[in-house]
């Protein structure tokens, strides 16, 4: 796995739709329905995978009065993209370059989502999520895969199938720790 960098997101609840009971929320790399902080993109302190190189950078685009209200996480990808029946070694931009996990960060589970072009900013949609796949694959209670070896067979099948359009990367999710415990969306999953 290559670490690709940071990302503070606010975390969905599991939409009604998703008929996935024991999922409780939506920890996906996609920002269809956990975003980041409004206006992330035009700071531009983002790498080309459209994740943050540093902690702090992550954190500087969240304004402060907000900080309770999102999480801070890490991604590392898999070395390989998958397009219909094939594999190939990813290319990731060469200013994907994080610091390295702090050790108080812990892994969630693993995402496949979608790229339709190579121009796109960032990893686009995760048919667990956005395509309530979820509710047919094995995931845990963030709405990933629980291994490695089930994102890339879900990674597979997704890019013959195309629930959504493109190329399917596999990420594991780390969660760091609460921003800021005396907020209610933190503190609420502190207690949990």
């Amino acid at each position: 796995m290559i670490l690709a960098g940071y990302f503070a997101r606010r975390v969905a609840a599991r939409p009604d739709h998703l008929r996935a009971p024991g999922v409780r929320e939506v920890c996906s790399v996609s920002e269809c329905m956990s975003p980041g902080a409004a206006d992330w993109i035009s700071a531009w302190r983002h790498n080309g995978l459209g994740w943050f190189n540093h902690v702090a950078e992550a954190l500087s685009v969240v304004p402060e009065p907000q900080r309770g209200e999102f999480r801070l996480f890490a991604y590392r990808v898999y070395p390989m993209v998958f397009r219909a029946r094939q594999r190939s070694i990813i290319d990731l931009p060469a200013d994907v370059r994080p610091e390295p996990i702090p050790e108080t960060f812990r892994s969630l589970g693993f995402d496949s989502a979608s790229k339709s072009a190579y121009s796109a900013l960032s990893l686009e949609c995760s048919p667990l999520s956005c395509n309530e796949m979820g509710a047919e694959l094995p995931v845990n209670e963030h709405c990933l895969f629980p291994t490695l070896d089930a994102a890339i067979a879900g990674a597979e099948r997704f890019a013959v199938e195309q629930p959504e359009p493109g190329d399917y990367y596999v990420v594991e999710v780390l969660e760091g720790p609460m921003i800021d415990p005396s907020r209610s969306t933190n503190a609420d999953r502190a207690s949990t």
